[in-house]
């Protein structure tokens, strides 16, 4: 179930939705949009592919609100919807996948942009020599915004053999569900994007501000200050990703 609290008119509007994927890259960069943009809770999802989480408001320490395990967030000033996913996966979501394709259609939104991350190891020897970010596109958006990609010289994921040495097949590893969610929108032609980034598991706090900077030379999301610096701002919840300081006492 996708529940809105707030009738909103999400014509046109972009849904950015990140894969639950090696050191939550994607949704470690979703949580940077929310927080820059003050983009406001307005639904949640409830779905049993998700274990069932509650806890308090991740953006604002004074605030009574609770988070989910799946919330909807809105920029009415960017016409931005993003969706944040904050549990584990129990099952394969293609119920939710199903949920979510009825939802962009209903609701008229014009593209979908998945953020997600893929083993920095599984690298080949191309990959390794550039920058460790790349990009997949539906028809429809390389038909709209090919040139543009072109122009930033963003670099389209290469393929590779499959396990059989027939085929080259697009693959994602350690991606979780960003390529078979995007395999779905692209067969029902929904415009959708899938932006990446190489990584390892660890302080993946500077790899999600990469893959956040790298949407926003597309789509221009974060303000700028009078010196043109991009305003972005970290969440409150961020200092608490690791835990509190070891005590003194143990040295």
């Amino acid at each position: 179930m996708i529940k809105l609290t707030e009738d909103i008119d999400l014509t046109g509007y972009t849904l950015i939705i990140p894969s639950v994927a090696v050191g939550n890259v994607g949704q470690l960069a979703v949580d940077l949009f929310i927080s820059s943009l003050s983009a406001k809770r307005i639904g949640y999802v409830w779905d049993s592919a998700f274990i069932p989480i509650v806890g308090p408001d991740p953006y604002d320490e004074n605030s009574s609100a609770l988070c989910t395990a799946v919330d909807l967030f809105c920029s009415t000033d960017k016409r931005v919807l993003l969706i944040q996913i904050r549990s584990p996966l129990s099952k394969k979501p293609f119920l939710f996948f199903k949920k979510l394709q009825n939802f962009i259609t209903e609701k008229h939104i014009a593209k979908v942009i998945i953020l997600t991350s893929s083993y920095s190891h599984e690298k080949r020897d191309q990959q390794i020599r550039t920058i460790p970010l790349r990009y997949i596109a539906s028809p429809e958006i390389k038909s709209e915004f090919g040139a543009m990609f072109d122009s930033l010289n963003w670099t389209h994921l290469e393929s590779k053999i499959d396990e059989y040495g027939r085929s080259e097949v697009l693959a994602i590893p350690g991606g979780g569900f960003a390529k078979n969610l995007y395999d779905i929108f692209v067969e029902n032609h929904i415009p959708c994007a899938v932006l990446l980034r190489f990584c390892s598991e660890g302080d993946n706090i500077p790899d999600a501000m990469e893959l956040a900077n790298y949407l926003n030379q597309w789509l221009e999301l974060f303000s700028k200050d009078a010196s043109g610096n991009l305003l972005i701002r970290k969440p409150s919840s961020w200092r608490f990703l690791f835990g509190n300081d070891p005590p003194l006492e143990m040295f």
